[in-house]
């Protein structure tokens, strides 16, 4: 689909969702401070939309270390379905289902299944609005979750002005509240930029802090993200 009426693209950040389909091979890195052991890792992911209406992802996080450990951590394999799509909206639904991949020391080897819905639109002046509301299930006496995510950003440049195209700055907006079992509330700002630095390659970064219990979570997290698009 083409940019909305006002110049915003249909186009990722980071801690959100995407209510639209993307074809992109992504490279990430977080660094985690913490008033317990810092952490960091590695992990790639992979967008195919099939058709217009049947899109699945996958995320690969191949390195995390904490305590001088490292190990492999949980696959995540999302598919989703376009329900609506015109050009100042999107909105697509789906599960994520998270594989027990991973280590057990690093919080990992857990499955769990994340029905959600995905919205994005563009409201004027290169400003779009894209948010989650979502469930997720999980095994191994986790609780499960209500999941809510809502991001607002602006497009201040066109795309092909290279460093800095498609150059956007936004901030998102995370809530996970267990609903069942034990666990803590745990509710995140991230702001953020993105920008397309020649050949459909992009470059994100943000600093996430959450805003409540963060001796039960961390102090800040710092990630920085490489896009390519085919």
């Amino acid at each position: 689909m083409p940019n909305g009426d006002s110049g915003a693209p249909r186009q990722g950040w980071l801690a959100t969702a995407d209510g639209f389909f993307t074809r992109e091979v992504h490279l990430a890195a977080a660094y985690t401070q913490a008033s317990g052991p810092d952490s960091w890792g590695v992990l790639g992911r992979f967008h195919y939309p099939f058709s217009r209406r049947l899109w699945a992802g996958i995320e690969v996080p191949f390195y995390q270390e904490s305590q001088r450990r490292g190990n492999f951590g949980d696959i995540t394999l999302t598919t989703q379905v376009m329900l609506a799509e015109k050009r100042n909206l999107s909105i697509n639904a789906g599960v994520g289902w998270r594989l027990p991949t991973g280590s057990v020391v690093q919080g990992n080897k857990v499955f769990a299944a994340q029905p959600q819905i995905n919205l994005w639109t563009d409201v004027g002046r290169g400003f779009s609005i894209r948010g989650r509301v979502a469930y997720e299930f999980a095994d191994r006496n986790l609780p499960d979750n209500f999941v809510l995510n809502a991001s607002i950003g602006q497009t201040v440049t066109p795309h092909s002005p290279a460093p800095f195209g498609d150059l956007t700055w936004y901030v998102a907006a995370n809530w996970r509240e267990p609903t069942t079992g034990r666990g803590n509330s745990f509710v995140s700002i991230t702001p953020g930029m993105r920008t397309h630095v020649g050949n459909n390659l992009f470059l994100l970064a943000g600093v996430e802090f959450p805003v409540i219990n963060r001796n039960q979570s961390f102090n800040e997290r710092y990630i920085l993200q490489l896009v390519q698009g085919f």
